[in-house]
């Protein structure tokens, strides 16, 4: 195997997500990587801190694309069209990159805030959602989650091929439409 010369950490992501893109999550090594790079991949650890790093730069990098799509996707909407644009820009993006959807959803450690700022876009963006209904801090939190839950479900099953026959467009519009009906009603029950 020739040496690359230059390599960067930059390089190392970019392949992971290569990587992830074309064979899922579980197909993430080191050794993956090494090959597209053609390198060995004991050169890898001068630029990520092994699998475990490596794992965790690209959830970081998954992490902060996504949060920037769902925050582009509410910006100068609100109400019923920033619920329909977040859902549509959220099934979107998480079925159309599944490994690197399901790469988000690994656990952040209690010290990196790195990955917690690249989180908070994707907060920020749910948070947009709620408070153009006029929800209250608990009950917004309990309809950001309702949200968020409601879209990692049905793009979960929708990416496992789990969801039937059926118009699954037509399925996500009757959903999108019950979330909005259920966060409106919420933003009625303000006292």
């Amino acid at each position: 195997m020739a040496r690359k010369r230059g390599l960067t950490h930059s390089d190392v992501v970019g392949t992971g997500l290569a990587v992830l893109d074309a064979d899922g999550i579980d197909a993430v090594s080191l050794a993956a990587v090494a090959v597209r790079l053609d390198v060995r991949p004991p050169s890898l650890y001068a630029h990520v801190d092994g699998l475990a790093g490596l794992r965790r730069d690209l959830a970081h990098a998954t992490t902060v694309e996504f949060g920037e799509v769902l925050r582009d996707s509410v910006l100068g909407r609100s109400g019923p069209d920033a619920v329909r644009s977040f859902a549509d820009a959220y099934r979107r993006w998480a079925t159309g990159f599944p490994g690197r959807y399901e790469m988000t959803l690994l656990p952040i450690a209690a010290d990196d805030e790195e990955r917690r700022a690249g989180a908070r876009l994707a907060l920020g963006a749910i948070q947009a959602v709620i408070r153009g209904f006029g929800i209250d801090d608990d009950h917004a939190v309990l309809a950001g989650r309702s949200l968020r839950s409601a879209m990692d479900g049905f793009s979960r099953l929708e990416n496992a091929d789990n969801m039937g026959r059926g118009d699954h467009d037509a399925d996500f519009a009757f959903l999108v439409d019950l979330l909005i009906d259920g966060i409106s009603q919420a933003g009625t029950q303000v006292a």
